[in-house]
Formats: structure tokens, C-alpha cells, sequence
């Protein structure tokens, strides 16, 4: 794993790494862990982590062992879909998704991405609270976009002059 740097989350250290291949059955167990009924499989993650166009960042306890939290992004030329963050339950509502968003926006506007394009289940409203606060705006609904259970999906978008910087 390529380590991208070493952070602090309230008294947690972490490392905050780039996916690789070899991260694909930690990612699917701490996926399964995160979305029990609807989890991307080992093979789903090592086929993203082998795509170009992919990036996974993984934030780690220190000692490498543990997987806390994940977001995968696709980017091609200016935009990009978020198409996963996942955080493991005992980590959710202290910052940590926050500022996997930060770092993983961020580096997408680096990289020349004007607009990101996400779903997130209609009855997450945590998780879009979150977006929402972060400057994404629901633009539509994808009907029955969810499998298990099945269920809608609010389709967001974030354009690079209203995030954050």
C-alpha cells in the first residue's frame, strides 16, 4: 500500500493510503462490515483497484492492520463520480467521512475535475446531510437504483466552484 500521509482524528492516529490490489479482501470485509446487505464484493474492489481511472483511498489504524474508513472515486477528464465512502460503525458522526471527502475532493479538483456526481440511498439521511453540507445538491431520483433492499437512489452533484476549498 502507498501511504499518503499519517493524520490525527480526534485521538485516533491513522494512515491515510492509495488502494492497491493487495487491499481488495480487507476493503470487501470492511465493505460487508459497513453495508451488510449490499456489500461490493472482493472481486468488485480488485477490479477498481486495477482500473486507471479509479483511486481508492483507505484510512488505516497506524499499525496497518485495521481498515476505518474508504472512498472510491472515478475521474475521467473534468468529472468525477463518488461512487463509495464507507466508514465502520464504532467511527461514524466524529469527522472521519468529512475528511476522507475533504482529501479525496481536493485531489480531484488537482486534477482538473469541475463537477462530481454521486447517489446515496434516499433514506441515508446522514449521508446526506453530509454531501449536503459539504455544497452537493440533490438533482434528481434514480428509481429503484438499490438492490437489497431496493429503494431509490438521490442523485447529487458538486460543482468545483461551490466546494470548499
Amino acid at each position: 500500500m502507498k501511504i499518503i500521509e499519517n493524520c490525527a482524528l480526534g485521538k485516533e492516529e491513522l494512515s491515510l493510503c492509495l488502494g492497491e490490489e493487495c487491499d481488495a479482501n480487507l476493503l470487501a470485509l470492511c465493505e460487508k462490515e459497513c453495508f451488510p446487505t449490499d456489500a461490493w464484493s472482493e472481486k468488485m474492489f480488485a477490479q477498481n483497484l486495477k482500473n486507471p481511472s479509479c483511486r481508492v483511498y483507505i484510512l488505516y489504524n497506524i499499525q496497518l492492520t485495521k481498515i476505518i474508513a474508504f472512498g472510491v472515486i472515478y475521474m475521467c477528464v473534468d468529472e468525477a463520480d463518488l461512487a463509495n465512502i464507507a466508514v465502520i460503525p464504532e467511527c461514524r458522526r466524529g469527522g472521519t467521512g468529512r475528511s476522507l471527502l475533504d482529501r479525496m475532493m481536493r485531489d480531484a479538483r488537482e486534477m482538473g475535475v469541475l463537477r462530481t456526481f454521486l447517489e446515496v440511498r434516499e433514506s441515508n439521511i446522514p449521508a446526506r446531510a453530509l454531501y449536503s453540507s459539504y455544497g452537493f445538491a440533490e438533482i434528481g431520483i434514480r428509481r429503484n437504483y438499490y438492490k437489497d433492499p431496493r429503494e431509490n437512489a438521490v442523485l447529487m452533484v458538486l460543482n468545483s466552484e461551490t466546494a470548499p476549498q
